[in-house]
């Protein structure tokens, strides 16, 4: 039989160093992690300041930061005099010779904590160089991390002092039961360190509270750890849904990218600016790092850059505005082309009218012939400006719902319109009814024939309309020349000059196409135009009912 002296010898000694040791240990982890989480905090509030303010930022944009961060906000000028301070306004006193201000004017970035001279309570410091020269610091109470380090050491003594108890009580036990209770609370102890509550009862209140008081202990810690990750989560989310791509680079250090980054860039970020495989891209990541253009141009699109500099951190904002540039680009074509719209048939009538009018004697058959040039060149302005006004329309009225209308008459209407010009028009259409507006339909079928009549090198022009439930497909088929592949989603412009194989001399308003894709969105349909049998161009249709 082992005495109870021995069992205090072997039992309870080493099992009172271990729990020493391993509360030792779990209570230099709690005041390691508390110290970096309080470094980590008040860097984040500095960067958070020092982006979100800039040069310009004034007293009241500083008094609402910090009531809204909860932070003091001290700015210091080169001199070492208070600029700004949030808590307590009109300090005189110079704060050249403070550790963290002293260091921060030689280039180091410092964190310190001492009793406030102003506040007069313990004080926890950041403070870093502004580009300027200034000094922007943020200060926050030690109290709370103090509280919280003094609560994580009663937890840890506590539990020590009832371990101890416990170790000593076990070791009054009989040797028979000493290794399968040893061997128990081991377990238990290691799950109070993971910050279980599930945790098994030893039918002794003093021992079973040490393992509650030393799990939750754990679970305070675990809890400060998690809400730090919430954090960091919720402003993940925030920069991966923005539309602007954000870069965060320490010096050659890509630090931080949003995903939008890589999807404006098309490219996958590295870690660094000097780490990009493609001569372009190395440009590309060197002019964001350095800061030296507000644009960049990749690829042939167009990249707005704006910056924020913060110390060795530079912020890149990305924004792809190549739709804008295009955008401008097709809004000075346009004004061009209907500037020359406009003034041919104006020309034309003027030189006509001014013959007239300069001599009253014009033999009656030129006469006629100035007289026939004037009223053809005002009809092409009157369908120009007919044309205009109805895409107008088109473009601002939405159709809510469309009457039916029957299919034969639309095609009589279409047949009376259309000028063949000596060309086969052939016609194949569905019977029956269709949920579309007549004059829409007829506007849109005979600008499409029209067009293919002017332009089609051939003898026959063929127009197909089929009607399946609540689609209409419309297809017209022309024999050439084929339109290059180029331009096929540039002829639906306004006035859009297309290659020599268009004739730009023959007359027209130069808006029918664009009036079919105005009609065809009015319709939420789609149109095309590809290649067709008859070596020439089938302009497609689909419209939906409403």
């Amino acid at each position: 039989m082992i005495s109870k002296y021995k069992v205090l010898a072997l039992v309870f000694l080493p099992a009172a160093g271990v729990l020493v040791f391993a509360l030792a240990l779990l209570q230099q982890e709690n005041l390691e992690l508390g110290a970096a989480q309080a470094e980590k905090m008040m860097k984040s509030q500095w960067l958070l300041v020092s982006l979100l303010l800039g040069d310009g930022a004034g007293d009241n944009d500083f008094q609402r930061l910090s009531e809204k961060i909860g932070f003091r906000v001290t700015l210091v000028d080169r001199e070492g005099r208070i600029l700004f301070d949030s808590d307590v306004p009109g300090i005189t006193e110079s704060h050249k010779d403070r550790e963290e201000i002293r260091s921060a004017f030689l280039g180091v970035p410092a964190l310190a904590r001492r009793d406030s001279r102003t506040t007069r309570t313990e004080t926890i410091y950041y403070a870093e160089a502004l580009p300027d020269g200034r000094v922007l610091r943020v200060a926050y109470p030690a109290g709370p991390y103090e509280d919280q380090g003094r609560a994580l050491l009663g937890h840890t003594w506590l539990g020590l002092l009832l371990l101890a108890a416990a170790a000593a009580v076990f070791a009054g036990l009989v040797s028979r039961r000493q290794g399968r209770v040893l061997e128990e609370l081991a377990q238990a102890v290691g799950a109070a360190r993971g910050g279980g509550v599930d945790l098994p009862s030893f039918n002794n209140e003093v021992l079973d509270s040490a393992l509650y008081a030393l799990s939750a202990a754990a679970r305070d810690l675990k809890e400060a750890g998690l809400n730090n990750a919430e954090l960091g989560a919720r402003l993940e989310f925030v920069l991966s849904n923005i539309s602007e791509g954000i870069i965060l680079f320490e010096d050659d250090l890509i630090v931080y990218h949003n995903q939008r980054a890589e999807e404006i860039l098309h490219y996958k970020i590295p870690s660094a600016a000097s780490r990009a495989d493609r001569p372009e891209m190395i440009n590309v990541f060197e002019a964001l790092a350095a800061g030296r253009d507000p644009e960049l141009r990749l690829n042939g699109r167009v990249i707005a850059v704006a910056r924020a500099v913060s110390g060795r951190n530079r912020l890149a904002i990305m924004r792809d505005i190549s739709d804008r540039e295009k955008y401008f680009g097709y809004k000075s074509e346009l004004v061009g082309n209907i500037s020359h719209e406009l003034k041919t048939p104006l020309s034309l009538i003027m030189a006509a009218a001014e013959v007239i009018a300069q001599d009253q004697d014009v033999p009656r058959p030129i006469l006629s012939k100035f007289l026939g040039a004037i009223h053809q060149n005002a009809k092409r302005l009157n369908a120009l400006l007919e044309d205009l006004i109805f895409l107008h329309k088109l473009e601002s009225r939405v159709v809510a719902e469309a009457p039916s209308t029957d299919l034969a008459e639309i095609l009589s209407e279409v047949k009376d319109l259309i000028d063949p010009q000596g060309k086969e028009v052939l016609y194949d259409f569905d019977r029956g009814r269709a949920g579309f507006h007549g004059a829409h339909l007829t506007s849109l079928l005979t600008n499409l024939i029209t067009n293919a009549v002017k332009y089609s090198a051939g003898a026959t022009v063929r127009v197909e309309v089929r009607k399946k439930e609540n689609t209409l497909t419309i297809e017209v088929a022309d024999e050439g020349p084929p339109i290059p592949v180029g331009e096929r989603d540039r002829i639906f412009e306004r006035f859009y000059s297309l290659s020599e194989s268009r004739n730009r001399a023959l007359s027209g308003s130069g808006l029918g196409l664009a009036i079919v894709k105005h009609i065809t969105r009015q319709y939420h349909g789609r149109v095309g135009v590809a290649d067709n049998e008859y070596s020439g161009n089938t302009f497609s249709v689909v419209l939906v009912e409403k």
